[in-house]
């Protein structure tokens, strides 16, 4: 089991404060009130990597800033692409 954690400061830097709320409600299971006052106070968040990873993405489809064109697949999804999820890191 992998216990690495991604610790970051959630911050707004487009201002677009209910999109980023929204995701981090998603990604970390927080209640709405809590992850606005997250955003709002720019906390600090200590997650697992997957947390994070799915942070990131819901960030990019709500905010519709699509920096890494990232997208969540099932797990049954096999693509011909270089799938290295097996690989120790």
């Amino acid at each position: 089991m992998i216990h690495d954690r991604v610790r970051f400061t959630l911050s707004d830097i487009d201002k677009n404060h209910a999109a980023i709320a929204r995701a981090a409600q998603r990604a970390f299971g927080l209640t709405c009130s809590q992850a606005y006052h997250a955003v709002r106070t720019e906390q600090t968040i200590i997650c697992r990597p997957s947390q994070f990873a799915r942070f990131l993405i819901y960030r990019e489809e709500l905010t519709g800033r699509r920096y890494l064109k990232a997208e969540l697949l099932p797990a049954e999804h096999h693509d011909p692409i270089l799938d290295v999820t097996r690989n120790a890191a």
